[in-house]
């Protein structure tokens, strides 16, 4: 697992600053993402176009996120709108570049598959898998980033300023995409949401309203895990679409414990009433299932005590559970088809655990970040 440390007094020394560490990496990959967004009906003038969108509705949401992607470019000797297509490229993969694109990106009878998460309020603690493509497997690192108002770590992907991750107060973000009728370019990108929560928030309820406050034209379910206002710590969950934001209330299983199990379709019924399924993907359903049936078993059984205590319940081997929530792509897979899970990534009161690779294999790569910086 590549680890990198990311530093500097502004945002733009600090885009600067990672732009010179995955120049190399972002220019051998930068083909697949274009590959990609060809795959979702554009081309590559309209990534451009699209791109530039962005970020300037970064900019007039948050003036620091939109200096350092211009940072990144700067630094990697990128045009600027390659970076700042990097940090968007959630909103260009998802939105309908044509009347065939969302399902062009995974092909008919071969359904994309994406993250599932799965939190508790007592303890505050999530856990989730990132899936994402075969061929994009070397462009992700861990970082631990300094210099802007909170220090943070996590994952990304090479060029994109902040995933998932936690700060250094414990104010920690996983991410699972949805989607939306109205999804569509040129707002605010999901990512920089991210990206300000974890350089921002000193509690949950900050982080909410960052979220709430983004006009983003891409839908997302954010969990949120940290401490509160009034110093105790909470899980909470907020779906993101145009169409608006809405919290997610949690599930109580038999015992009374609550839960915040997440796939990749709307829960929130107004928000619901414009749901598209993700990448017409059918496993999400089957996936929520699953989840909720293990949280019935385990009632009673076993308390959980941290984010790790999760990890087992994320657990499934290829085509013998309801849903497969572990991605393992079959090599006859082309480009757009070969969907891997990459990372797993658990918060709680202890910290911050990055494990390289999913539950269904053996132990990997291990990084753990404590609360203090």
């Amino acid at each position: 697992m590549r680890v990198l440390e990311i530093a500097g007094a502004s945002p733009r020394e600090r885009g600067v600053d990672r732009g010179r560490q995955v120049a190399s990496v972002v220019r051998a990959h930068w083909p697949v993402h274009l590959q990609l967004f060809a795959l979702a009906g554009w081309s590559e003038a309209e990534v451009r176009e699209h791109a530039l969108a962005s970020i300037d509705a970064l900019g007039d949401w948050w003036p620091d996120g939109r200096d350092e992607i211009a940072g990144v470019a700067e630094g990697a000797g990128l045009e600027p709108w390659v970076a700042a297509a990097l940090g968007a490229r959630t909103e260009l993969l998802v939105a309908k570049g044509g009347p065939d694109a969302h399902a062009g990106a995974t092909g008919a009878g071969h359904p994309g598959r994406e993250c599932t998460i799965l939190a508790t309020l007592a303890p505050a603690a999530a856990t989730q898998v990132w899936d994402w493509h075969r061929e994009l497997a070397g462009a992700w690192h861990a970082q631990q980033v300094r210099g802007g108002p909170l220090a943070f770590a996590g994952i990304t992907e090479h060029g994109i300023c902040a995933k998932v991750g936690m700060n250094e107060v414990g104010v920690g973000v996983l991410l699972a995409i949805l989607s939306h009728a109205e999804d569509r370019v040129g707002g605010v990108p999901i990512h920089s949401v991210l990206h300000r929560i974890l350089a921002e928030a000193e509690t949950v309820e900050a982080a909410l309203a960052i979220a709430a406050s983004a006009r983003v034209t891409s839908s997302s379910v954010l969990t949120l895990v940290g401490p509160t206002a009034d110093r105790g710590r909470m899980t909470a969950a907020i779906e993101l679409s145009p169409a608006g934001s809405e919290r997610i209330e949690p599930e109580p299983d038999a015992l009374g414990q609550h839960w915040l199990p997440r796939t990749n379709h709307f829960l929130s019924r107004r928000l619901a009433a414009g749901s598209r399924t993700f990448r017409g993907d059918p496993d999400s359903d089957d996936r929520l299932r699953l989840l909720r049936a293990r949280i019935a078993a385990r009632a009673g059984v076993e308390p959980v005590r941290g984010a790790l205590d999760l990890v087992p319940m994320l657990r499934t081997a290829p085509g013998a559970e309801l849903g497969d929530i572990c991605c393992v792509a079959r090599p006859e897979q082309p480009l757009g088809r070969a969907w891997q899970t990459l990372a797993t990534v658990a918060i709680d009161a202890e910290g911050l655990t990055i494990i390289e690779g999913s539950p269904l294999e053996r132990p990997r790569a291990r990084l753990h970040v404590p609360l203090d910086s």
